[in-house]
């Protein structure tokens, strides 16, 4: 473990592969991206929540966590099609070691798992609309001659995939939120010397990024540890549900890790790095770290 974490950190090249990208673009590319995820991320709370006071008429409103979002009429897409994007981007992005490359490509596994598998309940006791988006629309209503009656499956709940999905739902958030914190506090606070140090002295702009980011793995680990604890009854606070914690706690990790990778984007000039020319023999680098 501690040789893995040490490679990590390092970010030193154990391997010697063709880029994916040839030519002067492919940093700007990576960083293109970047940003798209880490706009996806900030902005997939804001217009879940903007969405569920928009408009109640249609069965939608504002549900426990964000993966209960799966369940709304409208929202359901939006839920599944940015965790899509954002597993499809961990699965495709291959870091500077083949360990980050592999680690990447189970946590963008998770983030698809996340999207697919959905979590159990509908999230919100008060509407009557939920879509089970993979097999079939239903309506719950009451009374005589308003159509067939709804089952509940044991529990009270009416829509299960299958019977693990529910714990496959689980594990994989647990599996893509870890990643996400452990990448903030380990991969992106390496320091490679001939990008971040000049003289054996660290760069002033990489110190404060690393601040950044530690700040940002720090909360996504203590919003995971708070999830966690409320889920197995170890932390009981009044009132949860009522607040939306579940979504609050869970908007707070993900904008922590949308905002660590604007980091990596360069989107804040206070935390870049300054120019660093380049001799007609050098060949493209990345220096999104």
């Amino acid at each position: 473990m501690k040789k893995l974490l040490d490679f990590l950190a390092s970010g030193k090249i154990l391997y010697d592969e063709p880029s994916l990208f040839s030519g002067p673009d492919e940093s700007q590319i990576l960083k293109r991206m970047t940003f798209l995820v880490g706009l996806v991320a900030l902005c997939l709370p804001i217009i879940l929540a903007i969405g569920a006071g928009w408009n109640t008429q249609d069965g939608t409103c504002f549900r426990t966590s964000i993966s209960h979002f799966y369940y709304a009429p409208f929202l359901g897409p939006v839920f599944v099609g940015s965790l899509v994007f954002i597993g499809g981007f961990l699965i495709a992005y291959t870091g500077e070691h083949p360990v980050e490359d592999k680690w990447s490509s189970v946590a963008g596994i998770g983030a698809c798992f996340v999207a697919l598998f959905p979590t159990v309940g509908s999230g919100c006791e008060t509407s009557k609309v939920m879509v089970a988006r993979i097999l079939v629309e239903y309506t719950q209503e009451s009374g005589p001659g308003v159509g067939p009656e709804i089952i509940a499956l044991p529990g009270g709940d009416y829509f299960e995939l299958f019977e693990k999905a529910p714990a496959l739902h689980v594990i994989a958030a647990a599996v893509v939120f870890s990643y996400l914190a452990i990448y903030c506090l380990i991969v992106m606070k390496r320091v490679i010397p001939d990008r971040h140090q000049i003289e054996s002295i660290m760069i002033p702009s990489k110190r404060r990024r690393n601040i950044l980011y530690s700040l940002c793995g720090i909360t996504i680990l203590t919003c995971i540890a708070i999830l966690g604890a409320e889920s197995f009854s170890i932390l009981r606070i009044e009132h949860w549900d009522d607040f939306k914690l579940t979504f609050v706690f869970e908007t707070i990790a993900l904008w922590a890790f949308g905002i660590a990778w604007f980091a990596k984007a360069r989107v804040f000039r206070r935390l870049n790095d300054p120019a660093i020319p380049k001799t007609p023999s050098e060949s493209p680098k990345l220096r999104t770290v």
